[in-house]
């Protein structure tokens, strides 16, 4: 089962995926819920990237694996928490009244930033030192983490975790917006440079404001 968790879920990063091939089912869900990834976060036309969610979940469908099921929702929640957008839980949810899994039960508890019930031992180890950092409300501290996150996804969730939490600073939005910069994720860097936005027009830098909405216009 860890070995499907990795071939479908690389944004909650577990480690020690094998080689061992795919049943196809599992292979057609994993492509189209890379699709859907990519299309998410780069701000493709909405009904053309739901295609690739559906066709993903149906084919994990075939399969009647409750807990791959929830993880395909949990990484659709994941990619809302990076983008800043409201969180969709009820697919999640369905899913979880048919079978609890803890490690997914937990990294739900861990999009939603309820520091009072999640176990940092299940979280993927790298989201571990950012959640510590979370937990005690330092944004400096958490700002570190983040930049240590090596893969950029789940780099951007935590930094969208810890923006919806209101726990941020110049450091976190600016790591947010280099890492949607550098992958093309185009619909999570307008996100992000709106939010930077905000945040510097709060602090009255009137000069960096104006570059940032030079840079939005330039990329409609």
């Amino acid at each position: 089962m860890k070995k499907l968790f990795c071939l479908l879920f690389p944004v909650l990063l577990l480690a020690g995926c094998g080689a061992k091939p795919a049943p196809v089912w599992i292979a057609a869900g994993h492509k189209q819920l890379e699709t859907f990834k990519q299309d998410f976060l780069t701000g493709r036309e909405p009904p053309i990237t739901e295609i690739h969610f559906r066709k993903a979940v149906e084919e994990i469908k075939k399969g009647g694996d409750a807990d791959l099921l929830g993880k395909a929702w949990l990484t659709r929640m994941a990619l809302q928490v990076a983008v800043r957008e409201e969180l969709e839980e009820g697919g999640y949810l369905k899913t979880e009244a048919a079978e609890v899994v803890p490690a997914n039960r937990n990294f739900y508890r861990f999009l939603k930033g309820d520091t009072a019930t999640v176990d940092v031992s299940l979280l993927p180890e790298s989201y571990r030192p950012f959640w510590m950092a979370f937990r005690s409300g330092d944004a400096a501290k958490a700002a570190v983490t983040i930049a240590a996150i090596e893969d950029p996804m789940p780099r951007l969730i935590a930094a969208g975790l810890a923006a919806s939490h209101r726990l941020e600073n110049d450091a976190i939005l600016q790591i947010a917006v280099e890492t949607a910069s550098l992958n093309g994720w185009k619909r999570a860097l307008l996100a992000w440079l709106k939010r930077l936005q905000s945040s510097l027009e709060a602090s009255g830098d009137a000069a960096k404001v104006s570059a940032i909405r030079s840079r939005i216009d330039m990329m409609k």
